[in-house]
């Protein structure tokens, strides 16, 4: 399966034999394209395309985006907390563009210490990949964002600001917790493949 997120909504290619959930719309592939997404979704939140190959499926509809690669982190200090931050009104993970000539995990970790001022991360393992689409001034856009664990000691934050940040902040399994209900679908999906996985760096 290859689920694309358009907010708190979501696309997901599936096998022939896929059985929908309860709230699934079943569409097929010639019924979606991006010009008729925002009406597609006016009515349900999760829409599934069976499809004999889920990736050449994936890959026709991509083509109709203009790509973009971002990476993020999920770190963990030596407190056991996990950093977040606080964006456009939703607790999100620090994360950004790849910049031309980076690769994936340095511009995790760059984007993890310009957005929250938190230094000395260590990687601990790749997580996973997600996909976000969004439409901007008319255009619809594809993002792929690789996400990286890392662990660190800890240290002050400070949020991005100029970026609109309004706040960085470390947060434990129970406020992690509560904050993902004032998230991102893409963010629930990573820390629960964190969790699911055992990334924990500090072998706890």
């Amino acid at each position: 399966m290859i689920t694309i997120y358009f907010t708190d909504n979501s696309l997901t290619f599936v096998p022939e034999d896929y059985q929908p959930s309860a709230g699934d719309v079943v569409l097929s592939e010639s019924e979606v394209t991006s010009a008729n997404l925002d009406n597609l979704f006016e009515n349900c939140n999760s829409i599934v395309v069976p499809t004999a190959d889920c990736q050449a499926a994936f890959e026709r509809f991509a083509a109709r985006f203009w790509y973009v690669e971002a990476a993020g982190g999920v770190v963990r200090n030596s407190a056991d907390e996990v950093l977040m931050i606080y964006l456009r009104n939703r607790w999100d993970l620090p994360k950004g563009h790849i910049d031309s000539g980076e690769d994936a995990l340095t511009a995790a970790e760059r984007e993890v210490e310009e957005e929250t001022a938190v230094t000395g991360l260590n990687f601990v393992a790749p997580l996973c990949n997600t996909l976000h689409a969004y439409c901007v001034y008319g255009k619809w856009e594809l993002k792929r964002t690789y996400w990286f664990a890392f662990s660190c000691e800890g240290g002050e934050t400070a949020a991005q600001r100029e970026e609109n940040i309004e706040a960085a902040v470390w947060c434990s399994r129970e406020k992690l917790m509560s904050n993902l209900e004032n998230s991102y679908p893409t963010i629930r999906e990573v820390i629960y493949e964190y969790e699911r996985t055992g990334k924990n760096p500090l072998g706890r």
